[in-house]
């Protein structure tokens, strides 16, 4: 037979949606086991889908129709993650209120995902513009600002000129606005943060409470980034009493201290400007421009072969008492332990490979750990 899409998908689209057969029931008196299948919403650009939205959309339309016709009561909803600056730099390119661009691109956006067929819950669709859905969100943050939860901070962040917003990591490609194309930058903002370290603990243990594969868990481990350790506090060396700083370095393995050669600030570290002494300005400060223009990701990749300019100041080694040479490295970020390491080459590879490079000396301290793992 012939497949005509236009008639045919249309045909069952219309009685799907009649017989209201993707939407999840409200408790009855026989309540069946319950599945919530969740995609991330689409952010209502003026362009409309891409194959991005299709490709991972399908996926999970394929995993609640199975768990439908398994007898599951299934929850697939969709909504509309519409705030933010890239919706009203749209509005200002097309001379329109926000409210309005915002609106047409879901409307667009509505039609084209309802022709893909997929078996969303159309009757629970939820749009973040709406005051009756962002009114409780201001009133969760709220109940976490009270808490003492919520609280601001000045950070470095990805930075778009073009697009005039901050980019998650993810957002970063080759050190180009993912969005736009423009070259991003690091920006120091104060904004608002929420102190989810607090449950680093409970979000690791309840880990235990849930049935996922192995590497999901390993993979959320790893995000939530939990490590136990001490700051240790190095002395600047200078000529003014008055004006010493002490560089304060998270580590996790106290014991290799005695092996500490150099500590490696991050190019956005609040002492740089301190520490950087005249002679080395000029390539401290191109190796700092440089480095705002790649993502925390780049900066940080394993393989990635490690860089650093030395600041031309010196700390104590509060262990020996040892003056260490300060360097700036950009594989160090400033959101992890404080923008600081030390750099201990005899027991850290990252380490020996920036001592290798930089000639560094090289002193083993613990005796059961191999010199260069």
């Amino acid at each position: 037979m012939d497949y005509n899409p236009g008639k045919i998908e249309k045909k069952w689209q219309e009685f799907w949606e009649e017989k209201k057969m993707n939407q999840a029931e409200d408790s009855g008196e026989k309540e069946r086991p319950k599945r919530y299948v969740l995609i991330e919403f689409p952010y209502p650009s003026g362009q409309g889908l891409h194959v991005g939205h299709c490709r991972s959309y399908s996926a999970l339309d394929a995993v609640a129709r199975k768990r439908r016709m398994e007898g599951f009561n299934v929850l697939f909803p969709i909504g509309w993650d519409a705030f933010g600056l890239p919706a009203e730099n749209y509005a200002i390119k097309k001379g329109v209120h926000p409210r309005e661009t915002t609106k047409e691109n879901i409307a667009n956006y509505r039609r084209q995902l309802k022709s893909l067929g997929l078996s969303f819950d159309w009757s629970r669709e939820i749009n973040t513009t709406d005051p009756k859905y962002y009114k409780w969100t201001q009133w969760i943050f709220l109940q976490l600002f009270k808490k003492g939860l919520a609280y601001q901070a000045e950070i470095p962040i990805n930075w778009c000129p073009s697009c005039k917003i901050g980019l998650a990591n993810e957002e970063v490609i080759a050190g180009k606005c993912e969005r736009c194309g423009a070259q991003t930058t690091k920006k120091t903002l104060k904004q608002w943060m929420l102190k989810i370290t607090k449950y680093a603990d409970r979000l690791i243990d309840d880990l235990k409470e849930v049935n996922y594969l192995k590497e999901i868990k390993t993979q959320q481990i790893n995000w939530i980034g939990r490590s136990e350790g001490i700051a240790v506090k190095f002395l600047v060396c200078s000529s003014d009493e008055s004006e010493q700083s002490l560089i304060e370095v998270f580590t996790t393995r106290l014991d290799t201290i005695f092996g500490v050669k150099a500590i490696v600030l991050a190019p956005e570290h609040d002492l740089v400007s301190k520490l950087v002494l005249a002679e080395n300005k000029e390539k401290a400060n191109k190796y700092i421009e440089d480095s705002r223009k790649k993502s925390d990701f780049e900066r940080t990749e394993l393989g990635k072969e490690k860089t650093g300019v030395f600041t031309g100041s010196y700390c104590l080694n509060p262990a020996t008492n040892e003056k260490v040479p300060i360097w700036l490295g950009d594989y160090v970020v400033a959101t992890y332990g404080g923008g600081a390491v030390m750099v201990v080459p005899a027991h850290d590879k990252r380490d020996y490979q920036f001592a290798k490079k930089y000639h560094l000396e090289i002193k083993e301290v613990v005796a059961s750990q191999n010199s260069k793992s």
